[in-house]
């Protein structure tokens, strides 16, 4: 029997059929992938400012011994054949520059084609110690792992992991988990859906940690003052320091300052899950 269920069907696939048409789109399913890498190296005299764009893909940062910002990416060419896959690898531009101590990778598709599949590019970079970093990928990891500097970090769908960077944190994903290990950071960290754990020692300033659906794990030190304002709607809040309140608090919401005057203040926020201060052992 001819449904109305099945006539939307219909309808929908047909309409689909017709703007691919009119925009050239391509129907990938990417069934086979061939990858090209693209490699380049720049000296700098300076603290490096590295700015790196990919899609579908990864982004790994590590630490090296001089002044040099290498970058090694990796294209990803998707098709219904070996051959197709091939070309594809066409599609995706790689351009790396510098402008005195900043350096420029970005990875994107040079044609309009609406690609659906496994193409993509990513990238491994070296950088020297305190380099300023900005990373954005659409659908992939962001991992920085070494004594970086500021880091701004941004992905649709991936989680982002940062050990050893100080300075500035600014870390924003969708659909992932956030992760920092660190003796002196500033942190902004914000998630959709994922848990955020952070351990290790915050900086003097004011710090935030928000999540739509995730727990929210902090690990300081026994001896940091701070003060706190820590809610969720669908889950408790916990602390293993003592916590002098400041009104308001109950399971669902700690306000309150822990030591005698702060210098530190923490925001933490979520949905549907616990959050943990907790007392590095």
């Amino acid at each position: 029997m001819f449904t109305v269920r099945k006539a939307f069907i219909i309808i929908a696939i047909v309409l689909l059929a017709v703007a691919s048409l009119g925009c050239g789109a391509a129907f990938n399913l990417g069934r086979f992938t061939a990858e090209e890498v693209v490699s380049q190296s720049f000296e700098v005299s300076g603290t490096p400012h590295a700015i790196v764009e990919t899609f579908n893909g990864d982004i790994d940062v590590v630490i090296g011994a001089d002044n040099t910002v290498k970058a090694d990416v990796t294209k990803r060419g998707a098709g219904s054949t070996q051959a197709a896959a091939q070309d594809d690898l066409r599609n995706i531009q790689v351009n790396m520059t510098q402008d005195k101590d900043t350096i420029h990778i970005i990875a994107r598709r040079t044609n309009q084609a609406f690609n659906i599949g496994n193409s993509g590019a990513r990238a491994e970079v070296q950088v020297p110690a305190g380099a300023v970093l900005e990373l954005r990928s659409s659908n992939g990891h962001l991992d920085v792992n070494g004594a970086t500097g500021d880091v701004t970090a941004r992905t649709s769908n991936g989680r982002i992991q940062i050990t050893g960077s100080t300075g500035r944190l600014d870390l924003d994903t969708s659909n992932g988990s956030i992760e920092v290990k660190s003796d002196s950071a500033s942190v902004t960290a914000q998630t959709s859906n994922g848990r955020i754990i952070f351990t290790g020692a915050l900086a003097q300033g004011d710090h935030s940690f928000r999540s739509s659906n995730g727990k929210i794990t902090l690990t300081l030190p026994a001896s940091a003052s701070f003060r706190v304002n820590a809610d969720t709607s669908n889950g408790r809040v916990t602390s293993d320091f003592s916590v002098k309140p400041s009104g308001g608090s109950d399971e669902k919401h700690l306000l309150g300052t822990v030591g005698e005057n702060p210098n530190i203040s923490i925001e933490a926020h979520t949905s549907n899950s616990n959050i943990e201060i907790r007392q590095a052992k």
